[in-house]
């Protein structure tokens, strides 16, 4: 286990709350996309400070980094848009194997909606931990002039409601997958960070 992500995710623990295991990962290739209708408008969640060490950035760097608005579509271009993402999943279905088993209301599919939906650029590394009461999944949310992960919360449930850890799954050939399955009999697809990580995870979770 690893104990930086392990040191981060201790903070996030309720009194008495025992850490089990903790996997520092990303979503797998054949994860379906953001859809259309998940897009949102950038939120503003800057800090003071991040606001103060953006003013004394170079005008071009302060350019770079501010988010840029959407441009309004209507419905045809949304239905367009909707078709062209469907056959982009499609074909990363074909390429790296199936990402997600059940459809957006089922408890994978919230889950990646929580994901898409936690910050206007999804995180793109994960720390997925079990604990004997819950399990939690945290989005590394540091900030350019960081230099160590920042987790936060991203996503919860209570222990009953995932059935555990599934590494290595048969016809994918994804180095350090694990398949994260749910009560519903659904489940979503993330890559450890460190590939040999994922099947000793499996064994710490025990399911």
């Amino acid at each position: 286990m690893n104990k930086d992500c392990r040191d981060q995710v201790k903070p996030h623990l309720h009194p008495g709350e025992q850490l089990i295991a903790v996997c520092e990962c990303h979503t797998a290739p054949g994860v379906p996309e953001r859809p259309v209708w998940l897009r949102q408008p950038p939120r503003s969640q800057e800090s003071e400070l991040e606001r103060r060490i953006k003013s004394r950035l170079p005008g071009a760097v302060q350019r770079f980094l501010r988010p840029r608005e959407p441009k309004p579509m209507g419905r045809f271009e949304q239905q367009m848009e909707g078709l062209e993402q469907a056959k982009d999943d499609a074909l990363a279905r074909a390429v790296h194997g199936k990402g997600m088993h059940g459809g957006w209301e089922s408890q994978a599919g919230q889950f990646l909606v929580a994901h898409y939906t936690a910050a206007y650029l999804p995180a793109s590394t994960l720390a997925t931990a079990f604990t004997d009461r819950r399990v939690l999944v945290l989005a590394d949310r540091a900030k350019l002039w960081q230099t160590k992960r920042a987790f936060e919360v991203q996503w919860e449930a209570p222990r009953a409601a995932v059935l555990g850890v599934r590494a290595n799954p048969k016809g994918v050939f994804q180095r350090g997958r694990f398949e994260l399955t749910f009560a519903d009999e659904s489940w979503i697809a993330l890559v450890a960070e460190v590939p040999t990580h994922a099947e000793s995870f499996a064994v710490q979770v025990g399911c």
